[in-house]
């Protein structure tokens, strides 16, 4: 992504925004926050695109574009880093939201003459990653010859009836050391941590297969691609491979689709990926290039639903949705 299309897609955002609020009702701080957030996005990729700048202020900078010859832009930029000025300085501000949503609508025409004057905006971006928090929970299988690790949402006091699911994946017990050796490498990858103690007894009441829990942070697709190739075809019974998860089955074709792979599957019929291949297709092919490449990750039905009406692009039949800011979110089982 270039930083051109960062700045449409926060520009985007922020409109939205100011829209809705303008129809919904608002207060100062509301107003301020779309112009606070819209200013650091700007005082950001403009540092980005021109060395230059990286110790400049927006003020100068926005001063800078204004003599090379982009003056609406620069008068649109002035009224938004005043307005979030004002919010971060003023006991009590008072915002013009139709002003506000004017500049912001100057600044969306303003993006393709900006690249005359600071070319670097053309640029790309370094690869966004979107790392979360996660717990996974090992459990050993010695009767079926399996390991499973299952990927969870979850906090110090959730238990086995509140974790929420990110993903499961089965492998055979033999390839259960190189697999632990690679989750190990990723950051803050802590085995049994203290604070998830009560977490972990839960587990164990519920199965006492577990193995062990850890906790970490990374994206779920590093976390995909460590686990994918391991995953294995075993015969067992219907309904416990991880594709038998439609949610799991969903998010493989995902990762598959996103990099232009052959998706990983075990167990499940395959008789639904076609259908599923081509829904995500359709999904990607309604998403604005500007925010592309997108990010996989996983959701409760809960965030589902509340990303919903904010999206870019939703397929119902399959759970999946694209967000404003570039991601595929396919809900968890």
């Amino acid at each position: 992504m270039r930083i051109i299309d960062e700045l449409s897609n926060g520009l985007a955002r922020s409109l939205e925004q100011a829209l809705r609020l303008k129809v919904t009702g608002y207060d100062q701080d509301e107003v301020g926050e779309i112009a606070r957030d819209a200013a650091a996005l700007w005082e950001r990729s403009l540092k980005a695109s021109h060395p230059d700048w990286a110790d400049s202020s927006l003020f100068a900078i926005t001063q800078q574009l204004r003599s090379a010859g982009w003056q609406e832009g620069a008068d649109a930029m002035d009224f938004v880093r005043t307005s979030a000025n004002h919010d971060k300085h003023d006991a009590q501000p008072d915002h013009d939201i139709e002003r506000i949503i004017e500049s912001l609508r100057v600044l969306q025409a303003q993006l393709s003459p900006l690249q005359t004057y600071a070319p670097g905006a053309a640029s790309e971006l370094p690869p966004r990653l979107r790392i979360r928090h996660m717990v996974c929970a090992a459990y050993e299988m010695f009767h079926t010859g399996e390991t499973l690790y299952s990927f969870l949402e979850a906090t110090s006091t959730d238990t086995w009836q509140t974790a929420g699911s990110i993903d499961d994946f089965q492998i055979e017990n033999k390839h259960s050391q190189a697999v632990e050796a690679q989750l190990a490498a990723l950051p803050a990858w802590t085995v049994n941590p203290p604070e998830l103690s009560d977490l972990s007894s839960s587990l164990k009441e519920s199965d006492d297969e577990l193995w062990f829990i850890a906790s970490f942070d990374a994206t779920y697709q590093q976390v995909y691609d460590i686990m994918a190739s391991y995953q294995h075809g075993l015969p067992i019974l219907r309904g416990l491979h991880r594709e038998d998860s439609y949610g799991n089955f969903v998010a493989s074709v995902a990762q598959a689709v996103l990099t232009g792979g052959a998706p990983v599957l075990a167990g499940r019929n395959t008789a639904d990926l076609e259908d599923v291949q081509k829904k995500l297709d359709y999904l990607i092919r309604r998403t604005p290039d500007r925010l592309k490449p997108l990010r996989l990750d996983r959701c409760n039905a809960a965030t589902y639903q509340n990303a919903v009406r904010a999206a870019v692009a939703v397929d119902r039949d399959i759970r999946a949705l694209v967000t404003s800011r570039g991601v595929l979110l396919v809900q968890a089982d």
